[in-house]
């Protein structure tokens, strides 16, 4: 891809239209000139998306310290959004009802094999047994769980989509990873 196609494709997902889980229009130009570790969750209520979003958000300020924020981003059900904030978490939790931004780093849905994958069911009965319980289901059930990390351009530079429930990578690879990417980001300049 030439260098121009890739500064088109990061423009168009910064101008990707998002609403906080106030309804409020939103879009990636907020975190202009920071690296972004997105997650993105099936639905804000999905059990064992909760457990990585409660974790990622803890571990923040780690990667504020690389030059990189955490945020999260659901399909619709802005409820649950901020019953999450409303239960302690700080970090961007936004909506994508159209699913462009997922469809534009290639994140696609589970198949019904995927869905019941004994790991992925463990992920799950794992996230009950932590305290966390189920909010409703919603129309975005059957969508993959993954990781993008965008460079301070809004240039995606490594994507992680899950094959199961709660299939996300571990947050040291995340922190791992997107350190390399600010690195290589300021040296390239």
């Amino acid at each position: 891809m030439s260098t121009d196609a890739i500064a088109t494709e990061a423009a168009a997902l910064a101008d990707i239209l998002l609403l906080t889980r106030k309804g409020e229009p939103a879009s990636l130009a907020a975190f202009a000139g920071t690296a972004l570790v997105i997650q993105f969750v099936r639905y804000f209520g999905c059990l064992p998306c909760q457990a990585y979003l409660r974790a990622l958000d803890e571990r923040g300020p780690e990667f504020a310290k690389v030059g990189a924020k955490p945020i999260a981003i659901g399909g619709f059900a802005d409820y649950q959004a901020r019953w999450l904030h409303d239960t302690g978490v700080a970090m961007p939790l936004l909506l994508d009802p159209g699913q462009r931004l997922r469809t534009a780093v290639e994140f696609g849905s589970l198949s019904d094999r995927q869905l019941v994958a004994p790991r992925g069911l463990w992920n799950y009965a794992a996230a009950v047994l932590s305290g966390i319980r189920p909010q409703r289901i919603t129309g975005d059930v059957m969508r993959a769980p993954g990781i993008a990390i965008l460079d301070a351009t809004r240039d995606p530079k490594w994507t992680y989509e899950g094959a199961m429930l709660g299939d996300y990578p571990a947050l040291d690879e995340v922190l791992d990873t997107v350190r390399l990417v600010v690195q290589e980001q300021r040296r390239d300049g």
